[in-house]
């Protein structure tokens, strides 16, 4: 008999990638449609035998250990792997596999990208909606937050008004190449939290100055991630890379050169970073999490005043609260 997987977990059978969920004493206890198409397996079939019937000779054992130990010690395990589908047809694919504790219950994510879903010919590269598949690389990394889809979401929307905001003005003139490039990109912004260990991610007290190090590395792992994924991607899943690289690397400098990695000041900081620190930090306020409450919009907007010409930069704060914060059109928390 299947067991019913929470609804936490219900998101990702929706992504566009193969997904299976499996429990803590490794069986099978959902996948999605595109699982099955992968593996050339039904759901009914699959659910309930134990994930290891599953592994494949084609993989070296000492692969299977790695990520056995990994995910023993709580932390997410990503790589490349060979698979053998039904038909006994050997196929490349990337693995992200992520333990997720739901009420005391761990459960496992994998979501797993089969390369000629990627590196195809370029004419059907364009069929592929990027939106969802940089929200699924974001997911992928970030799996260990519930809530993390819905953040997501909100940063693509706020920056989006934001950056629409902007064009009109015509101030910075932007392209709108650009700005779609900038949304595209933005759920990306946090991926390297996946090497930050869950004690120190979701700490509720004051980080020591050595777990604060540990997370201030967080941006520069964001970069290797970024990396290997465009690497194993043949690097044809990105239009402009430097785009993300900085959001990535620069969402957490401030204005006034005290941020984090670098400590870059004023327009020393990437605009397209500049703008997501501010989305990013706004949504994040306002957002209740298991280990912090949320503000009140007011909170939040007084915190964002104050920290005009310290931690953002002090233009694209007035346009965020006048154009977009301001209009009714938007909801907010």
């Amino acid at each position: 008999m299947s067991k019913k997987i929470p609804k936490e977990l219900t998101y990702f059978l929706k992504l566009g990638d193969a997904v299976v969920i499996v429990d803590e004493d490794q069986f099978i206890i959902d996948v999605n449609q595109q699982y099955e198409i992968s593996t050339g397996y039904k759901r009914e079939f699959l659910i309930g035998l134990p994930v290891g019937c599953l592994k494949s000779s084609a993989t070296p054992f000492v692969m299977y250990k790695s990520i056995e130990s990994t995910l023993r010690n709580g932390k997410t395990w990503s790589g490349a792997m060979v698979n053998v589908n039904k038909s006994l047809e050997q196929r490349y694919s990337f693995i992200t596999i992520t333990p997720i504790e739901i009420k005391g219950i761990v459960y496992y994510v994998g979501v797993m990208r089969m390369a000629e879903q990627l590196l195809i010919e370029e004419v059907n590269q364009k069929q592929i909606d990027q939106k969802e598949l940089f929200k699924l690389l974001a997911l992928s990394s970030e799996m260990r937050d519930v809530d993390i889809a819905g953040h997501l979401l909100n940063v693509q929307k706020l920056s989006e008004k934001l950056l629409l905001s902007l064009f009109e003005d015509r101030t910075y003139n932007l392209s709108v190449e650009y700005i779609n490039k900038i949304i595209q990109y933005s759920v990306l912004h946090d991926i390297g939290k996946s090497g930050i260990p869950e004690s120190i991610l979701y700490k509720t007290g004051t980080l020591t100055i050595h777990e604060r190090k540990i997370m201030e590395m967080h941006p520069l792992i964001g970069i290797d991630v970024l990396n290997k994924i465009s690497d194993e991607m043949n690097n044809k899943l990105f239009e402009d890379i430097e785009i993300a690289r900085n959001i990535i690397k620069s969402h957490h400098e401030n204005w006034d050169g005290s941020g984090y990695p670098m400590g870059l000041k004023g327009e020393e900081i990437p605009f397209e970073a500049r703008v997501i620190s501010i989305v990013d930090v706004y949504d994040a306020l306002v957002s209740s999490r298991a280990y912090k409450k949320s503000w009140t919009k007011e909170e939040a907007l007084s915190y964002l005043k104050e920290q005009k010409g310290i931690k953002f930069d002090p233009n694209l704060v007035e346009v965020f609260i006048e154009k977009v914060i301001g209009e009714n059109s938007i909801t907010l928390k």
